[in-house]
């Protein structure tokens, strides 16, 4: 059974200077990564990226905000944090940024599924340092927990919910809704965008499953094949009223992103927006995690603990 909640082990906060933080994207994620920033010594934003500067937003920016990309490539910060919707400009600011030998947090599973390669020798290249734990699990520490299944021995499979949107849609299907109230639901709740196509139809999973497999076996994510089954009405009114859930499973065999009744999906069906995962290695070895996987808070968690670990591998 998966633990009620899995929490990220930050590294404790040293006494040192401060490292500058330039955002680009100030959506719902920055947004959330602003306010937590406001409770975590020894950060500060100092530039953000925006793509409509005159924008009316409910958190106020802690920085004046910019379109100015030019200017926002040569703010004098340590940190590049890409929560961009935009995957063309947050690949574009990435590279630029890891060749000048600074750091990169992502949460874009799209930017660093397709351009894994690059970065990573960017990376060593310049000295830099690429994390991206915010792309994959929210505030589930899947790339975390698969690290930890690797190193105590070679890693069969993985099981995994990667998709908070789905699997909230997919319970409120079981609960009786249909499928355009548990969609509109989950845009209410900040969970699902006006277009959840990537959701429904596997491939923001299955970006993540890449990514999980770049972890567990050390592909290039771009190489790795992905099956995908979507979450349609149609299918959504033949389920409705049972548990299904979204499975996200890779092994040596193939990886693939298919709906499975839950009595059979080898994952616990958590509530709402929940994700987990369920690591199993050749010794017979378990790891699990789960935690919050959709929305603003959860995914601001998870940068927070990339935060802290680029900060800390720097004092090494």
């Amino acid at each position: 059974m998966l633990p009620a909640a899995q929490t990220l082990d930050l590294p404790v906060p040293k006494p040192g200077r401060t490292w500058r933080i330039a955002l680009a994207g100030y959506g719902v994620v920055g947004q959330a990564l602003a306010r937590r920033l406001e409770r975590e010594p020894g950060f500060e934003i100092a530039a953000i990226l925006v793509r409509d500067p005159a924008r009316e937003r409910s958190v106020a920016p802690p920085c004046p905000v910019s379109s100015d990309r030019a200017a926002f490539l040569a703010t004098d910060a340590d940190i590049l944090v890409d929560v961009l919707s935009c995957d063309s400009t947050g690949e574009g600011l990435s590279i630029e940024w890891l060749a000048t030998g600074r750091h990169v947090v992502s949460a874009s599973k799209r930017v660093v599924a397709r351009s894994h390669a690059r970065l990573a020798a960017l990376v060593a290249e310049s000295g830099g340092t690429l994390r991206y734990a915010a792309a994959v699990g929210g505030a589930a520490p899947v790339l975390e927990t698969v690290a930890s299944a690797r190193a105590a021995g070679g890693i069969v499979e993985v099981t995994a919910v990667l998709n908070g949107t789905v699997n909230f849609v997919l319970d409120r299907l079981a609960q009786g809704s249909d499928f355009e109230t548990a969609l509109a639901e989950a845009r209410a709740a900040g969970f699902a965008e006006e277009d959840s196509s990537s959701d429904l139809e596997g491939h923001d999973a299955a970006a993540k499953l890449k990514l999980v497999a770049a972890e567990a076996f050390g592909d290039d994510p771009a190489t790795v094949a992905v099956r995908t089954e979507a979450l349609d009405p149609e299918f959504a009114a033949r389920i409705k009223g049972t548990r299904w859930i979204q499975v996200s499973r890779l092994s040596r065999d193939g990886a693939e992103v298919a709906l499975r009744p839950a009595a059979n999906a080898g994952i616990p069906a958590l509530p709402g927006e929940w994700n987990a995962a369920r690591v199993t290695t050749r010794d017979g070895q378990v790891f699990q995690c789960a935690g919050r996987g959709a929305g603003g808070a959860p995914t601001a968690e998870a940068i927070i603990g990339d935060l802290c670990r680029v900060r800390d591998a720097a004092r090494c």
